[in-house]
């Protein structure tokens, strides 16, 4: 077994710190419990990130060339993802390699204390006086775990400095930049505005030699993905009207004027959009718009031969190939590819050999990436992330911390700069109105007024999901802060405290507080997760707030699928759906001991009656919305009701007998009911304008059925800036 350090360093990934000294694993101050065992699994594969370790290295490392089944290793590999939070399917630190082994995903840093006394404590504080030194995905391993040898990283500005960054505002309309490519040889920028959240994307130009500012188009089409080519010369833009794409490319003369515009007829760019040009301009580069139903490939269209071909065809159980990039000199192209779900990987290939020149397991899953200076490949994330890929190491390279709020790296603009986006941080918010503004017709000329008391809910920052507590006015709903979604209690006085956390990485499908008001569960890609809403109100109100909310617990693995889940009256169970084989079927778990019974097959959602404990509402795999009545143990459709857009427990409801609904019709988003009082299953539904370009359709109506709260989408504040170090 490997010798424990006694000095004084620890092991840091994501959230946790690993000390060999006291052969402790902390969870930020919380000591999470290991077996030795499993602790001596954890600290191999600490040490070696990103090598592919064999069952033979785990057998003679871990338990000493004992006879061990394979059945002993995977159970322990089960304990170590479930102490870690991890998730087999989507993992985050241990991935499991068919045939081969498994691979420690997750960047290692090492860090050196002035003081380190773990002796006897349950808590633990990060160091405030720390040398760091990254380890992560620059270890080479030698067989027999004999050698390590740290990388170099490149040229002197693969290691950007942490401090000197300086941001510089490119654009400073008064709106939002949503999109920019910028053409460093003749000072140009192309970009992409919208003036309010429910104006259409519009294309401007940016001339930096005279700082002029031109608008190109004056239609009410949405424009995206403008790419200038390599001269200068022409931009190529696509254009969306009446829900058809059109792609077109506009030639400008030497001072500026537009002189042409050509559009693209081939119906082979259907659900394709553009990423760049080709090398020397002779086409363009395009990806596929993302369908979780296929796997996907980077496509090259070719002026002269008005051709279409498709570059890659990845054979990965992920979407495949999202997004490309093409090198300035047209040697390399760059893919992001997703193998498996949530997990990036960055590839390079040699276009003249066909070789593969550089690849890497990515922290995180980027949405964009660029070249820079023919020797990076630099990839952001909508979350701030950021990675820099050295294609002399063949390895990832320590990357300048970008400042708040900076997203989207647009293009390089020198050897320390990026064009990127900046925003004010406000995306969502909170919205909550009487329930009587909507459904009242102002139209008449026989009514009186609407004037109505009622608070003005306006939360900015606010994210998703928001669920009123039965027994006060106060709201749960969950907001976004930095790489964190933070779940939070507000109540009526205002009041806002953070009950529970969850990483950004985490994408949540649904969310359902307890009748008790005291817990609540979510779903997360399947998995069902767990947290405490208990005195978040009174914590609110004493002010006695925790700095670091405790994270959820996750309840089940990705090995069984669940969606849907809705309370049962005791607080401890829920009425969730699960997916076998893309079967559905309700069962009734217990949130302690996670045992369950069926309930009704061939269900997405199920939810009991608050009135009679025999009936209740279901939603069917065509998402028809129907009454089920109990006979003899067994739940019978009684009544059809028509069809709900969403089988989500955040996306329909029934309250005093009625029936609500959000669903869009695009650009309007609608709030609809369906009233029991009608006898007639063909009745029409009544529905509500509740906005446009309304992202969230996550809805809640408060227990007297007298006020709404809605997501409102905001229209960002954004500009485009360059980043310089």
């Amino acid at each position: 077994m490997y010798k424990k350090s006694k000095n004084s360093v620890v092991y840091q990934f994501g959230d946790f710190t690993l000390c060999p000294a006291s052969e402790r694993l902390y969870l930020g101050s919380q000591i999470i419990k290991l077996e030795p065992q499993l602790y001596s699994l954890l600290w191999l594969f600490v040490q070696h990130p990103t090598v592919i370790v064999s069952r033979d290295t785990i057998e003679r490392e871990v338990w000493m060339r004992r006879l061990v089944t394979d059945e002993s290793i995977r159970a322990a590999l089960k304990k170590l993802r479930d102490c870690l939070g991890d998730d087999a399917r989507a993992p985050r630190y241990l991935k499991t390699i068919p045939r081969q082994g498994y691979k420690w995903l997750s960047p290692v840093t090492i860090t050196e204390r002035d003081i380190l006394d773990d002796k006897d404590s349950d808590k633990t504080s990060r160091p405030s006086n720390v040398k760091r030194v990254t380890i992560g995905v620059f270890v080479l391993f030698a067989v027999g775990f004999t050698a390590l040898t740290l990388l170099e990283n490149g040229s002197k500005h693969a290691n950007p400095s942490q401090t000197g960054v300086t941001v510089t505002q490119m654009t400073a309309l008064t709106g939002s930049e949503v999109n920019a490519d910028f053409h460093q040889p003749t000072n140009k920028l192309a970009f992409l505005f919208r003036e309010t959240k429910s104006s259409p994307q519009q294309l401007y130009i940016k001339r930096f030699n005279d700082n002029s500012v031109t608008r190109l188009s004056w239609d009410n089409a949405n424009y995206s993905d403008s790419h200038w080519s390599a001269d200068g010369s022409r931009l190529a833009f696509t254009r969306l009207l009446d829900g058809r794409y059109g792609f077109h490319i506009s030639s400008f003369s030497d001072n500026g004027d537009v002189e042409q515009v050509e559009t693209l007829l081939s119906s082979e760019f259907d659900g394709k959009f553009i990423i760049g040009w080709l090398h020397n301009d002779a086409g363009l580069l395009l990806a596929e718009k993302l369908s979780d139903s296929k796997v996907h490939g980077i496509f090259a269209y070719n002026f002269e031969q008005e051709t279409m071909v498709k570059l890659t065809s990845p054979n990965v159980s992920g979407r495949g190939d999202y997004n490309a990039a093409l090198s300035e000199d047209g040697k390399w192209l760059a893919l992001l590819r997703e193998e498996v779900a949530k997990e990036a990987t960055l590839i390079v290939i040699n276009l003249e050999t066909g070789d593969v020149a550089g690849k890497s397991v990515l922290p995180f899953v980027p949405s964009r990436l660029v070249w820079h200076e023919n020797a990076y490949v630099v990839m952001t994330s909508f979350f701030g992330d950021h990675a820099r890929f050295s294609l002399v190491s063949n390895s990832l390279t320590k990357a300048v911390a970008l400042p708040e709020n900076t997203l989207d790296v647009f293009a390089t603009c020198g050897a320390r700069c990026y064009v990127m986006r900046q925003h004010n941080g406000n995306f969502l918010d909170l919205q909550e109105m009487p329930l009587a503004a909507l459904v009242t017709d102002s139209s008449s000329k026989n009514i009186a007024p609407l004037l109505q008391s009622g608070r003005l809910l306006k939360r900015a920052g606010a994210q998703d999901f928001p669920q009123y507590f039965s027994k006060s006015q106060g709201v749960f709903f969950v907001t976004l802060k930095g790489r964190e979604q933070r779940f939070q209690v507000m109540t009526s006085e205002r009041a806002t405290v953070d009950v529970a956390r969850l990483d950004a990485k985490y994408t949540i499908n649904a969310l359902a507080l307890s009748p008790d008001e005291r817990h609540f569960v979510g779903i997360s890609d399947g998995r069902i997760f767990h947290g405490s809403a208990q005195n978040g109100s009174q914590k609110a109100i004493s002010g006695k707030v925790d700095k670091t909310p405790p994270l959820v617990k996750f309840l089940t693995t990705s090995l069984t699928r669940y969606e849907n889940p809705f309370w049962a009256q005791d607080s401890q169970h829920l009425y969730v759906t699960e997916i076998t084989d893309n079967i559905p079927r309700v069962v009734k778990l217990n949130t302690s001991s996670l045992e369950s019974m069926p309930v009704v097959d061939n269900m997405l959602a199920f939810k009991l009656s608050d009135e009679d404990a025999s009936k209740a509402y279901g939603v069917t795999p065509t998402l028809d919305l129907v009454s089920l009545q109990q006979h003899d143990g067994v739940w019978l459709t009684q009544r059809n009701w028509g069809r709900v857009p969403s089988a989500s427990p955040n996306r329909w409801l029934v309250s005093k007998g009625d029936i609500y609904y959000t669903k869009h019709a695009m650009p309007e988003a609608f709030l609809c009911k369906k009233s029991q009082a009608h006898d007639m299953v063909e009745s029409e539904d009544t529905c509500w304008s509740i906005g446009d370009n309304r992202f969230r359709l996550q809805f809640d109506l408060d227990s007297q059925q007298q006020n709404l709260v809605l997501v409102e989408s905001l229209g960002a504040q954004s500009d485009i800036i360059k980043l310089q170090w």
